[in-house]
């Protein structure tokens, strides 16, 4: 009986020494979260999501605005007003006559005449008188020796005398011109020429001016 209870406590002392050479278990310690890691592993996740996100969107087009130019209105030139002095023209219709059938060698007939008689000049004022006229006589009105000038009147001309430019037939036409100046003082003055050939003078050309 005695060795029976001394089997038993040695089988049990034996597990107690088996038990003692286990490493009893140590509980796992949690491991240590980096928090700093924790976020920037976040903030990636976060720029993977917007950059897919943007891949997949549709791009929105912007319009571009052209602006037009303003157009600014160009100055309004203020206008001068000029002042034309028309001289009027006086035409005759003098009686047709046939060039030598007065039987005069020298024969003129005026055709018109400008400025008109009793047309209105400012006093001091520069004007052309302008005399057109048809030899109707039987000679040659010879350029080398005819010529036009002032025989009576007022004297407005600035030069007394003229050449002819061309030499006149029987039958054609010439316009004598000759540059002239309004007396100072008003009044009505009058002025005549005649064509010259040697001794001979003819055809009296008259003008009749009202200065103011």
């Amino acid at each position: 009986m005695i060795k029976q209870n001394y089997r038993v406590l040695a089988i049990l002392l034996g597990i107690v020494l088996l038990l003692a050479c286990v490493p009893l278990g140590v509980p796992a310690v949690p491991p240590t979260v980096d928090l700093l890691s924790v976020n920037t592993a976040i903030a990636w996740t976060a720029q993977a999501a917007m950059t897919q996100t943007a891949f997949f969107i549709t791009p929105t087009i912007t319009p571009t605005i052209t602006l037009t130019p303003t157009k600014t209105p160009a100055p309004t030139e203020t206008s001068t007003a000029t002042f034309i002095f028309a001289l009027p023209t006086f035409t005759f219709t003098p009686t047709p006559i046939v060039p030598g059938k007065s039987g005069l060698n020298f024969e003129c007939a005026i055709i018109s005449q400008s400025p008109a008689d009793n047309a209105v000049i400012a006093h001091s004022t520069d004007f052309d008188a302008h005399w057109k006229v048809a030899n109707i006589g039987k000679m040659l009105w010879d350029a080398n020796n005819v010529n036009y000038g002032y025989a009576s009147g007022a004297k407005m001309h600035k030069t007394a005398a003229f050449d002819l430019s061309v030499s006149v037939a029987p039958g054609e036409t010439i316009e004598f011109v000759v540059p002239m100046q309004a007396m100072d003082e008003p009044g009505t003055y009058s002025t005549t020429w005649k064509i010259t050939s040697g001794k001979d003078q003819f055809c009296p050309m008259s003008i009749k001016i009202v200065v103011n």
